[in-house]
């Protein structure tokens, strides 16, 4: 492993387990622990134990913000949409101005073909970092599925305009 890699994974556990991105910093540790075996899980591309550890953190902290957003990734990965929905809506109570909720809401909704609501998660992505590239994109293919073509167009320039 890199050094850069071992300096990552130390900062990583580190705001694990301060209680970055946590309302609430119920039992940092175990929590924290689970939350880190998800992540690595995630990682590896192995879904189901990503989903195991994350479904810990959250039965030991049930505020772990980062713990539903990762598990709903994780769903999501499985084609399990409708549950991964559901963790993300739980993060997004939880933190209403966490943008990668919305981002990966939208991400799945666009999976549903529901672009009207990929588009209002793209936006809210927007508004909460409006540097955020990949938000743009996305928002302009949902656009463009919708036959907007020149809200699309607009999407995908702005989105060339920030990854320079």
């Amino acid at each position: 492993m890199s050094r850069l890699t071992h300096t990552f994974a130390a900062i990583f556990l580190i705001s694990v387990l301060s209680g970055c991105g946590r309302e609430d910093k119920v039992d940092n540790g175990a929590s924290g622990v689970a939350f880190h075996k998800g992540y690595v899980a995630s990682k590896n591309s192995e879904w189901s134990s990503a989903i195991i550890h994350f479904t810990k953190a959250i039965e030991i902290e049930p505020t772990f913000i980062n713990a539903y957003n990762h598990r709903g990734f994780s769903l999501s990965k499985q084609e399990k949409i409708p549950e991964a929905i559901t963790d993300y809506n739980k993060a997004i109570e939880l933190a209403p101005k966490y943008a990668d909720a919305y981002y990966n809401r939208g991400i799945a909704y666009a999976k549903q073909q529901k672009f009207t609501e990929a588009i209002a998660d793209f936006t809210k992505t927007i508004e909460l970092n409006p540097r955020h590239a990949d938000a743009y994109v996305n928002r302009g293919d949902s656009y463009k599925a919708l036959d907007k073509n020149m809200e699309a167009e607009a999407d995908f320039a702005k989105a060339k305009e920030l990854r320079k």
